[in-house]
C-alpha cells in the first residue's frame, strides 16, 4: 500500500532532577512506496520510486518554575537528517520532496 511505512518504532526516555526534565526520543520509520504499483527504481522525473528509511532523534528540556508555570525548549531532528517522506507529480513537484531540517522550539506554559 503507498504511503504506508513497511515499519514505525518510536521510542524514548525522561529523567528528571527537582523541576529540571529531560527527554530524548528517537523515531524509526521504515521505507514506503510512493505509488499503488509498489515501484522501488526511482522514475527519472521523480514521481515515484521507493521512499527510504530515515531516523530522527529529538530532544526537549523542560523547567518547572512551580506546579502552574514551566518553560520547555528542545530541538527536533537533532542529527540534521536529510530525508524525504513524499513525491509529488504536480506543485510543487515533480520529484522528491525534502522534509524539515533540524528545527529549534521554545515555550513557556502557564496553567490558572
Amino acid at each position: 500500500m503507498e504511503n504506508a511505512p513497511t515499519n514505525i518504532f518510536r521510542g524514548g526516555i525522561t529523567g528528571g532532577y527537582k523541576g529540571f526534565l529531560l527527554t530524548a526520543q528517537v523515531s524509526n520509520v521504515g521505507e514506503t512506496y510512493s505509488d499503488a504499483n509498489n515501484t522501488v527504481a526511482p522514475s527519472a522525473n521523480g514521481n515515484t520510486g521507493l521512499i527510504p528509511s530515515y531516523t530522527l532523534t529529538d530532544l526537549t528540556a523542560t523547567y518547572k518554575f512551580s506546579k502552574g508555570l514551566n518553560l520547555k525548549a528542545g530541538v527536533n531532528n537533532l542529527f540534521d537528517e536529510r530525508y524525504f517522506t513524499r513525491r509529488a507529480g504536480g506543485y510543487p513537484g515533480p520529484g522528491a520532496l525534502p522534509a524539515d531540517g533540524r528545527t529549534f522550539f521554545i515555550s513557556v506554559g502557564a496553567k490558572i
